[in-house]
């Protein structure tokens, strides 16, 4: 049911929007009159047919990337009988309108695949397109269905139905019974019945049942309707309103302003472009991703700029209760960021100073920050010799927010310390006419000074070279110069050059160019996408270099051609996979640019945790990305504060390994120290895991073997580092969908998620000259063929490497090469199958035994010199030969030697020791001989007389 109340105004609404729209539409009734008029289901030529008969439906059956009739004129060429077929039973309404819409998409998707050329990827019969067929064939009772506009009639109608982006014919079916009843509220409203009698011409049907007119109300409701009513309540939320406030500029006002360059520097008509150019509204966050400089340089350069405009002309100033909030409103209009924006305050510009930047010239303002660092000069001459101590040890320079500025600059020191400076920036740092070091900061945002307070602000550097030569400096004199009286400014470009001369050679060694380095080849950062239906960055190993050319296959230009003309060597490129994964997948470098043909390309890393579309496209900050704007093409440029957005996001999900100093080496005699096996046994075990990869360690309870797969991996790896092992635990109810891949709950929906093996996988292509173990511990617990799926092939040395498709994603996948896969099976469980013999031939089996005899458990048990300790292992040891024995048991049901170690000398006590014999051992043996009774009896008298007195 819908609200016919909130009928009332969107029929209203229509009435005034029908005469100058009418022209425009009225192309539907005349797509069916064609239609009705040629449609003949026994044509001769069934294609030809269809392909006449459809002429007029334009963008009906035929936009952005969809060709459904196309389509239908291809498999016609290629069968006719069988597309007239498809028709036929589409139209045949003796039967069920849900599984005709079935088998019409069933007998499309056959098609496609019998006479697919290569170029068929897709048939494009989805619900809009059949919905479509049947409103030409049967006008007066179906409509065509859009899932946008459906879901925005439904929202705004309060409908019981709600469309599913899923393509279903339940959601078809919901939408045409809510049409229905918009319908008959049209039917109702005389005045919309006769504007469409007035508007009907001979070329169009009649549409008696008007189900076409309330296509065009629908229509009307998403595009127009929801936009004035938004458009309305968006202007309603900014503030302060006009009859609250206004600073009194016209547009020749602001005009002269701007042409002012004591009111409107440099860095303000920056501010002020940058915003026109996104659009007109934006948080500080929003430009500072887009254009680059931090937050506070929009925040704070804009409350100046407001104050100089007001002392300037004069102009009313709002009193208000905070004194930033009194002065952005002369330049802006605001209104508080929802909670997916992130910025506390959208801003934008007042009508009249948008107009008057269209009027003035403002090329020579850059758009973008410039990523080569600046060259500063920062004074400590005014503070005292102890603060000044305690700032070097700390390594931070400290400048007073409210520093004048210097000669005829509008822009403070104060102002350029917390505003201008960035990170990566260079400087160096004076006492008074002293040159003490040369630095570079390395954080964005200036902290308050813990030591001085009261105004003071702090940003922290890196040390580059301390200075030669602390004498008093009696150079060339300039504003930047030791021997004049400033605090924090900056060494203009066209001065860089007697910089050098004057200070980064007699005072540090240095040149500029030794000092940037690369810096003057600005980094350049790409957004590149993938189409998996033709190639994949799965498909890529990490260090495997790709081309990708400049000219499609047909030798057309790449759109954004000059795009594939900019990208220069170590630009660093986001790897994005479209449609079906649609997901953010790896990182990659620009290795060769373009030789006229192909640029070249290395991936780098692949993500363990692939970032979705939709998490980015929901961001505020991105929503003026090249590729959000106009995703049609492959190469799209990112700016420097995009792509830092997204490698936050990025990393977030994928943190890097840090190089940690504390890993510990570990040897084989570590493990010889740990595992109680011979040097013989060892050599072995590591020999059979390097030559097949897979190995299963199987062995009775208490032999340790889930100790031993990790000290295992430890001597292999030649380090104690645990981020390249990965261990889990099989069960009767652990699939596929936990291991490699598969749909979990997200809110009201299912999402796609990797399993742990598959992101496991990934961690370890990302790394190929490393080592990564994944311990499996129960293997035999779990279904061996439902968990592992297509991988029983992939694990195999052999293939180790080799591409295959994934049953979830359709995407290629691979096991690297320098992964082991190490499994632990209980012998003594007679709950459990034996492994799957699909598997079993992928694994190599290697039996730990109870280690009592070894030379390393003989010299722990003597460390005890404990005369009760050595009785008991006596015990056990006779014990483990009479299991072994037993033809019902046999050696897999041992008692192993991991329940009695692990223990200081102190720690080795009676208590201790008869707590393993009451709760581990003996409650085993009760299972081992449930019955044999006389049998159990003897060896709890047996144990237990170890301790008798």
């Amino acid at each position: 049911m819908i609200d016919l109340e909130k009928m009332n105004p969107i029929l209203e609404g229509y009435k005034a929007y029908f005469p100058s729209h009418w022209d425009d539409e009225k192309y539907k009734w005349e797509a069916i009159k064609h239609f009705q008029d040629h449609w003949n289901i026994d044509a001769e030529n069934f294609g030809e047919m269809f392909k006449q008969a459809t002429d007029k439906t334009f963008n009906l059956l035929a936009s952005g990337y969809a060709y459904p009739r196309g389509m239908i004129t291809n498999f016609a060429k290629a069968d006719d009988e069988a597309t007239r077929a498809m028709f036929r039973n589409l139209f045949d309404e003796s039967q069920d309108l849900a599984a005709r819409v079935d088998a019409f998409q069933t007998a499309a998707e056959e098609m496609r695949s019998k006479y697919d050329d290569g170029t068929w990827r897709n048939h494009y019969q989805n619900t809009n397109a059949i919905s479509t067929y049947l409103w030409l064939r049967y006008p007066d009772k179906y409509y065509i269905y859009k899932y946008e506009l459906f879901r925005a009639a439904a929202r705004e109608l309060s409908s019981d139905y709600m469309p599913k982006k899923n393509g279903s014919v339940e959601t078809l079916i919901g939408g045409f019974q809510m049409y229905d009843e918009i319908c008959e509220a049209i039917k109702a409203d005389s005045e919309i019945v006769e504007l469409f009698k007035n508007g009907i011409t001979a070329s169009c049907y009649p549409d008696p049942e008007l189900k076409t007119a309330t296509i065009d109300v629908g229509f009307y409701l998403a595009r127009f309707y929801l936009s004035a009513q938004n458009a309305e309540k968006d202007e309603n939320e900014w503030f302060p309103k006009t009859e609250d406030y206004t600073p009194e500029l016209g547009v020749e006002d602001w005009i002269e302003l701007l042409n002012d360059s004591s009111v409107f520097t440099g860095s303000s008509l920056k501010i002020v472009k940058r915003l026109k150019d996104y659009g007109g509204a934006a948080t500080c966050k929003q430009l500072s991703v887009k254009y680059g400089e931090n937050p506070n340089f929009y925040n704070n350069g804009s409350q100046s700029l407001a104050k100089r405009i007001a002392e300037k002309t004069g102009c009313p100033v709002m009193i208000r209760d905070t004194e930033n909030s009194r002065w952005w409103p002369v330049l802006y209009v605001g209104k508080e960021a929802d909670s997916s924006t992130d910025g506390v305050y959208i801003w934008k510009l007042r009508d009249e100073l948008s107009e008057a930047l269209e009027k003035v010239d403002l090329s020579d303002i850059p758009l973008y920050v410039d990523d080569i660092p600046a060259i500063w000069k920062i004074s400590h001459g005014s503070i005292s010799e102890r603060n000044r101590s305690i700032f070097e040890d700390r390594k931070v320079a400290v400048v007073h927010s409210t520093t004048k500025a210097k000669a005829v600059s509008k822009v403070s020191q104060g102002e350029s310390f917390m505003d201008s400076i960035k990170k990566g920036d260079y400087f160096y740092l004076c006492y008074g006419n002293s040159i003490r070091i040369l630095g570079q900061f390395t954080t964005d945002k200036p902290v308050l000074n813990p030591e001085m307070e009261d105004g003071w602000y702090e940003r922290s550097y890196r040390v580059i070279a301390e200075s030669k030569d602390t004498s008093a400096y009696k150079g060339v004199q300039k504003w930047w110069s030791p021997n004049d009286n400033s605090t924090c400014i900056r060494v203009d470009n066209d001065d860089q050059k007697l910089f050098e001369e004057a200070i980064l050679v007699p005072y540090f060694d240095m040149t500029i160019n030794k000092l940037f380095g690369d810096a003057d080849q600005k980094q350049g950062y790409w957004w590149l996408t993938a189409n998996p239906k033709i190639w994949s960055f799965a498909d890529l190993k990490v260090g495997e270099e790709q081309s990708y050319t400049l000219y499609n296959e047909n030798g057309h230009k790449r759109r954004i051609f000059q795009n594939f003309l900019d990208a220069k060597v170590g630009d660093i490129v986001i790897g994005y996979e479209a449609n079906p994964v649609k997901k953010v997948v790896a990182l990659a470098k620009i290795t060769q640019a373009n030789d006229g043909k192909s640029i070249y390309f290395e991936k780098t890393e692949g993500l363990t945790s692939p970032i979705e579309y939709l998490d980015l496209k929901a961001c505020p900050e991105l929503e003026k990305m090249e590729f959000f704007v106009q995703p049609n093409g492959s190469l799209f440029k990112l700016t420097k504060g995009e792509f830092d957005f997204i490698m936050d996001i990025i990393r977030d999900d994928n943190p890097l390994k840090q190089a940690d100093a504390s890993i510990q080496k570990y040897t084989k005699e570590d493990f010889l120290n740990k595992v109680y096996m011979t040097e013989e046994r060892y050599d072995v075990l590591e020999a059979l895991l390097r030559n097949k990869k897979n190995l299963i360690l199987q062995g009775a309870p208490g032999v340790g073997k889930t100790f031993t797969a990790k000290k295992l991996a430890y001597a292999m790896m030649g380090a104690v580092d645990d981020s390249r092992i990965e261990m889990v635990q099989f069960h009767q109810n652990y699939s596929y969908e936990d291991f490699i891949m598969g749909y979990r709950p997200d809110g009201a929906d299912f999402k796609l998620t990797d399993g742990i093996f598959y992101r496991f996988c990934q961690t370890a292509a990302n790394h190929p000259d490393k080592e990564f173990f994944f311990i499996i511990d129960e293997i035999n617990r779990g279904n061996m063929s439902k968990i592992f799926g297509e991988l029983l092939m992939l694990i195999e040395k052999d293939y180790r490497g080799t591409k295959a498709t994934l049953a979830y994603s359709g995407m290629p996948f691979s096991v690297p090469e320098n992964l082991y896969i190490i499994g632990m099976m209980n012998t003594a469980d007679r709950s459990l199958a034996m492994i799957d013999y699909a598997l079993r031939r992928r694994f190599s089996f290697f039996e730990i035994e109870p280690g009592f005899n070894s030379e390393g458990f003989t010299k722990y048990q003597n460390g005890f010199a404990n005369e009760t300790f050595n009785a008991l292992i006596d015990q056990i040891k006779a014990l483990n030969k009479e299991i072994t024995d037993d033809k019902s048991l046999g050696r897999g049901f041992q008692i192993g030697h991991s329940y009695f170690c692990g223990r200081e000398e102190a720690g080795c006590t009676d208590e201790w020791m008869r707590s393993v014999v009451e709760f581990d051992i003996l409650p085993m043996l009760g299972e081992y001989w449930f019955d044999e009774p006389d049998k159990l009896s003897r060896w709890e008298k047996n144990l237990r007389g170890v301790f008798d007195d």
